[in-house]
Parts: structure tokens; C-alpha cells; sequence
């Protein structure tokens, strides 16, 4: 199940408030062993990070730096859903 998540996005100076994201989303089968596989970002949020690289004003790494965040609320999540699918494991 989905979890949604809010979290600012600081990306060096740049900083976009309230960023807005899910973790536990389902995604194609592709880049299954990338990191982020299961989260979720606004796309204008992407875009404006883009178009801050596209103009110096940050770097691609602080660009993606900035889903830290994400990332992290993942791990707990995919944590999480690991403790709970144990509980209910009847094998």
C-alpha cells in the first residue's frame, strides 16, 4: 500500500517546499535495481530542479541529492512492510 510523503527539497541554495511523493508506488519493470524503485515524485518538482541545473544555478549531484528524502522514507517503508509481511507469514 502506497504511502504518501511530504518533504522539502533542498537541492544547495535552491530549496522547493513541500515537495510531494509516495513511496510504495508501483512501477514497470524496468530499473527494478535502481535506487528509488518504489517511490514517487510531483513531476513539476523534477522539472524545476532540471531547469535550476540547466541554468547553474545548482548541480546535478545537489539536484539529486535533494530525494534523499525520498530515499530514506523508502528504507523505512520498505522496512516496514518487511516486519509487517513477517508477522503474517503462516509458512
Amino acid at each position: 500500500m502506497p504511502c504518501d510523503v511530504t518533504r522539502h527539497l533542498t537541492a544547495g541554495p535552491l530549496v522547493l517546499p513541500g515537495g510531494r511523493g509516495s513511496v510504495g508506488a508501483v512501477h514497470s519493470e524496468h530499473r527494478t535495481d535502481k535506487p528509488g524503485y518504489g517511490a514517487a515524485v510531483e513531476f513539476p518538482a523534477v522539472l524545476e530542479l532540471l531547469a535550476a541545473v540547466e541554468t547553474g544555478q545548482i548541480t546535478a549531484a545537489q539536484a539529486q541529492a535533494a530525494f534523499t528524502p525520498f530515499l530514506e522514507r523508502l528504507e523505512e517503508y520498505d522496512r516496514e512492510m518487511d516486519e509487517r509481511t513477517a508477522r503474517y507469514d503462516f509458512s
